[in-house]
C-alpha cells in the first residue's frame, strides 16, 4: 500500500498577473510516519468479514471514508510549500510591489509559525507578501505588511484570531482578523493586474456552462470591491456573462456605504446587496452550532457577529438586518451552522413584529446544518411576510469531500448539506459552486448533477436529488438570491441566456455525467454567443 499526497498553490504578482499551478508531492509505504491523513491503497482492503474497497483514508487513526478520489482530497499545505510557491513568483517578478498566494491548506493553522514568518521574509523583506487559504477564511502576511498596517495598533475583532508564538504574531490572520491586513494588502494590486485575471476566469466560466456569477467581491474580513473593473470588461465586449456583486459588511456602519452602490447598475454588472458573514468556514470547523465540536474539544464554532450589544452596536445581527430592510438591501449571510441560520431568522422575525414587512431578499448562503425546525422557521418568516424573501443556497458538489471534516464535526460531519430535504419541503435552494473554496474539478454543472442524482461519496447519508431540481437549483434558484426577476429561466421578458449542451441532459443516466460530458457547445448571453 501507499499513500498518495496532492498539493497545489496558485499564485500571482501584483503589476504583471502570473497564475500557476505548482504540484508539490509526497508519498511513502505503508505504515511508515506519513502525518495525521493517510490514503491506504493499491490492495484489496476488507472494511468487514464480506466487503470489500479500494482504498481507505485515515486520519489520526481513525476511518474518514473508503472509495475516495484521491483528486477531491485537499491535501495540507505546510509552510514549506507556501514559501516554495512564493518564492517562485518572487523570483520571476522581481518588480511586482506585492506578492499574492492561494490555496494555503495547514492541518493545523494555529501551528503557523515564527519560523514559516521568516522564511517568507527573507525572499520579501521589503514588499508586501499575502497568501489565502483555500477556504478564503485565513490569511498568512509577512513582516512588511505586518508593519506597514500597523496591526500592533490595532485591536483584534470579535470572531477573529491573530496566531502568536511567544507572544509575537506569526502572520496568520484568522477569520475576522484579516481585516487588520487583507484589505489594504489587496488594494496593492492595480487595476490592470485585476482586470487581467478577472477576464481570464470570466472567459473560463463562461466556456464550462455559466451565463452569470453571484456574490465576489470579497470574503469574512476582507473587501475587494472593483465593480468598475467589470463595468470595463462589459464595455470592451470583453465580459462573457453577468455579475451580481455583493458588498462585505463588517459591521453596523458598512450599510450606509454598501447603499451607495444602489443604482449603479449596467445590463451585466448589477448590485445585489451586502453579504455579512455569520459564522466562521465550515470546512475549518468553525460553523456556529448548538453543539459542541472535536477540535478544539467543545466549541460551537466562531460567529462572527452577536444577537445583542454585548460587543458593541456594530455587531448586532439585529441591527444590521434592521438597517437593511431601512435601506432597501437585499441581502446574503454566510450561515453554516444551526445558531447562525437562527441569528439571521430571529432578526428577520424583529423586523416583521415591528414593520410587519419585509422589502428585501434574505439569502441563507452555504446553507448547512438546518433542522427541521429551522426549516419551518424559513417557511414561517416567509409566510409572514407574504412572499418568497428568504431563499437559500447549499453546494451538493461538497458531499465528495466533507469527509475532511470528520475531524471538527464527528458523525454529523457528513449531513450538514440536506439538499434533498430542503428541496421537498418546498424551500427556494439555489445550487452554489462556492469557488473557490470547492475543488475545481466540482464547479462545471454537469459535474455537481453526477454528485447530486447519484449521491455522491456518501450516498448513504445523501439521497439523491432529480437532476431537474438540481437544474432549478443552478438557475432559478440561484437566480432568486440576486433580488433580480429578469434571469434564471426563458420565458417571455427574461433575457436570453442560455446554454447548448450536445446532449439533453435529462437523457443522460446520472452516473454517466462527468465534468466534461455532456460537453457544452455554446454559451448565450442576452441572445448572444459568448463562448
Amino acid at each position: 500500500m501507499s499513500m498518495t499526497r496532492r498539493d497545489f498553490l496558485r499564485t500571482s504578482a501584483a503589476a504583471g498577473l502570473a497564475v500557476g499551478a505548482l504540484p508539490l508531492a509526497a508519498g511513502c509505504g505503508a505504515g511508515s510516519a506519513a502525518g495525521p491523513t493517510t490514503l491506504f491503497t493499491n490492495g484489496t482492503i476488507y472494511v468487514d468479514a464480506a466487503t470489500s474497497v479500494r482504498n481507505l483514508l485515515v486520519r489520526d487513526g481513525t476511518v474518514l471514508g473508503t472509495e475516495v478520489d484521491p483528486a477531491d482530497w485537499p491535501e495540507p499545505k505546510t509552510g514549506r510549500d507556501v514559501v516554495v510557491g512564493l518564492e517562485e513568483i518572487a523570483r520571476t517578478h522581481p518588480g511586482a510591489k506585492a506578492l499574492l498566494g492561494f490555496g494555503l491548506n495547514p492541518l493545523d493553522y494555529d501551528a503557523w509559525s515564527l519560523d514559516d514568518l521568516a522564511a517568507i521574509d527573507a525572499f520579501a523583506p521589503d514588499r508586501v507578501a499575502l497568501v489565502f487559504d483555500r477556504l478564503g477564511h485565513n490569511c498568512v502576511v509577512n513582516t512588511f505588511a505586518m508593519q506597514k498596517y500597523r496591526i500592533a495598533e490595532k485591536p483584534v475583532p470579535y470572531g477573529g484570531t491573530v496566531v502568536k508564538q511567544d507572544g509575537r504574531p506569526t502572520g496568520m490572520f484568522r477569520e475576522a482578523a484579516m481585516s487588520l491586513v487583507a484589505t489594504d494588502a489587496l488594494a496593492e494590486f492595480d487595476d490592470a493586474s485585476v482586470k487581467a485575471g478577472t477576464a481570464f476566469l470570466a472567459a473560463r466560466w463562461a466556456k464550462r456552462g455559466y451565463t452569470a456569477l453571484v456574490d465576489l467581491m470579497g470574503g469574512t474580513g476582507l473587501r475587494l470591491m472593483r465593480p468598475h473593473v467589470f463595468r470595463e470588461l462589459e464595455q470592451e465586449g470583453k465580459l462573457p456573462l453577468r455579475v451580481f456583486y455583493c458588498y462585505t459588511v463588517l459591521g453596523l456602519a458598512d450599510m450606509e456605504e454598501a447603499a451607495r452602490y444602489l443604482g449603479q447598475d449596467t445590463d451585466r454588472v448589477r448590485f445585489v446587496g451586502g453579504k455579512l458573514f455569520v459564522d466562521g468556514a465550515f470546512a475549518g470547523g468553525q460553523a456556529w452550532t448548538s453543539w459542541p465540536h472535536l477540535s478544539p474539544a467543545g466549541s460551537h464554532g466562531v460567529p462572527q457577529i452577536t444577537t445583542d450589544d454585548a460587543h458593541g452596536p456594530e455587531l448586532n445581527v439585529n441591527r444590521i438586518v434592521a438597517r437593511a430592510e431601512q435601506l432597501g438591501l437585499n441581502m446574503h449571510y454566510h450561515t453554516q451552522g444551526d445558531l447562525a441560520i437562527k441569528a439571521v431568522l430571529d432578526a428577520l422575525d424583529r423586523v416583521l413584529d415591528a414593520t410587519g414587512a419585509l422589502k428585501g431578499v434574505h439569502t441563507l448562503i452555504h446553507l448547512a446544518y438546518p433542522t427541521d425546525a429551522l426549516i419551518d422557521h424559513i417557511h414561517a418568516v416567509n409566510a409572514r411576510a407574504g412572499g418568497l424573501h428568504v431563499v437559500t443556497t447549499t453546494q451538493p458538489g461538497f458531499w465528495n469531500v466533507e469527509g475532511d471534516t470528520v475531524q471538527y464535526y464527528g458523525d454529523r460531519a457528513l449531513d450538514a448539506y440536506p439538499l434533498k430535504k430542503l428541496v421537498d419541503s418546498g424551500l427556494s435552494v439555489g445550487i452554489s459552486t462556492d469557488y473557490s473554496v470547492s475543488p475545481d474539478e466540482y464547479t462545471p454543472p454537469t459535474r455537481i448533477m453526477q454528485v447530486a442524482a447519484t449521491g455522491g461519496q456518501y450516498a448513504d447519508h445523501h439521497p439523491a436529488v432529480a437532476v431537474q431540481d438540481v437544474v432549478h437549483g443552478l438557475t432559478v434558484g440561484s437566480a432568486r438570491t440576486t433580488g433580480w426577476r429578469d434571469v434564471g429561466m426563458l420565458r417571455v421578458g427574461y433575457k436570453a441566456d442560455m446554454v447548448v449542451y450536445e446532449k439533453d441532459l435529462y437523457l443522460v443516466p446520472p452516473q454517466e455525467l462527468t465534468q466534461t460530458y455532456p460537453a457544452v457547445r455554446s454559451t448565450w448571453v442576452g441572445g448572444v454567443k459568448v463562448g
